[in-house]
């Protein structure tokens, strides 16, 4: 092991050792945060148990710190490990569309790029960029100083009305574009988008995609390099270099962006699986989900006596007030401490709706939180 990678990995058991003395539990939001993670990876990975949850997220908070650390460090761009398709992380003669995603320290990659002399266009949105941006120029900067570069780093703003026709000239320009295909909370649908967005699979759920980068790779004859970042047990960083997706000159322009983006998240999948705690994506892919029709109870069919339904519904507390949370719908519903109480205490009620009285009743149950 070299002596620069064995600096690195004590830095990062340092960040480590900080993280593990922090009472997470106290921090502001956590237990609404974790719910919403929770709920994310029950509805997409239902095959890992709610019992791991908690420790998946406590991983990726830890991920966070060490992505924020590599990327206030010049030298960590050095020490990546590259494998797969690895000439297209090179400076070429044309340019590329860099598909990544927020796994591991999804950053690095417009560090390596850069560092490798190739001119880079980073899609960010407007708030990433508010709180990012001038931290990644930074970061830039100190590589072309560090390393006598003469290429471009340029950052395009995603919400810009004139973003397409930006990138459209930046990439007819010869300059490469880096683009996190698995969205932000800011990129997320909202109504009359609908035409901007695509259905793929993703897990058990289905999510909805921005097109965009499909349409400008068909439209430009650009081809789109699907990239996975990725922290190995060993706590280096790897930059896996997928094969290139080409559009066909005159193609069905629809189609190849729902064949395009379909591939790129089925190539994302194998590596979610593998390392589902270093996905920041969680944290947020609630707002990208299809939509699933409600299911209704049908009346007259309700038992004698119900429990409440854990599996749909967590209890928590919000700026201490009791709040319901539907992990399904992604709802939260305020209710009284009596209900809560009740809720919590459901098996020693003899009859609920003698308690809450039939209207109540009901709505529980058609809304099933009982069940």
């Amino acid at each position: 092991m070299s002596s620069a990678l064995r600096l690195y990995k004590q830095e990062l058991s340092r960040c480590r050792d900080h993280f593990q003395q922090i009472d997470l539990h106290k921090e502001r939001g956590y237990l609404m945060k974790f719910t919403t993670f929770s709920a994310n990876v029950e509805n997409i990975m239902p095959f890992i148990p709610r019992s791991e949850h908690e420790t998946l997220f406590q991983e990726l908070l830890l991920q966070q710190v060490f992505t924020t650390f590599d990327h206030q460090c010049l030298t960590a761009g050095d020490l990546v490990k590259t494998s797969g398709a690895q000439e297209l992380l090179t400076k070429l003669d044309s340019p590329r569309i860099y598909c990544t995603y927020h796994l591991g320290s999804y950053r690095i990659l417009t560090s390596l790029l850069f560092r490798r002399g190739v001119d880079c266009v980073l899609l960010l949105g407007s708030n990433a960029n508010r709180h990012q941006g001038e931290g990644m120029i930074e970061h830039a900067e100190g590589l072309r100083k560090k390393y006598n570069l003469t290429n471009i780093f340029r950052i395009v703003e995603a919400n810009s009305p004139s973003a397409g026709l930006t990138v459209l000239r930046e990439l007819k320009a010869g300059r490469s574009l880096i683009v996190y295909v698995d969205g932000s909370p800011e990129t997320a649908p909202e109504p009359g988008e609908e035409d901007k967005f695509i259905s793929v699979p993703l897990g058990d759920r289905r999510v909805l995609t921005r097109k965009g980068v499909a349409y400008l790779s068909h439209a430009t004859g650009v081809p789109i390099v699907p990239v996975v970042c990725y922290r190995q047990p060993d706590l280096r960083n790897v930059v896996h270099c997928l094969d290139p997706i080409r559009p066909i000159r005159h193609s069905d322009r629809d189609m190849y962006c729902q064949e395009a983006m379909t591939q790129l998240y089925k190539a994302f999948w194998p590596y979610l699986k593998r390392y589902p705690a270093q996905w920041e994506g969680w944290t947020y892919i609630n707002s990208f989900l299809e939509p699933e029709e409600p299911k209704r109870t049908e009346q007259g069919r309700w038992p004698a006596r119900p429990t409440f339904n854990q599996d749909r519904y967590t209890l928590c507390d919000l700026e201490k007030a009791p709040i319901l949370f539907d992990r399904r719908l992604y709802q939260t519903y305020e209710i009284t401490e009596d209900l809560r109480d009740l809720l919590l205490n459901i098996n020693s009620v003899d009859s609920v709706e003698g308690l809450v009285g039939k209207d109540m009743f009901g709505e529980l149950m058609e809304m099933e939180v009982l069940h």
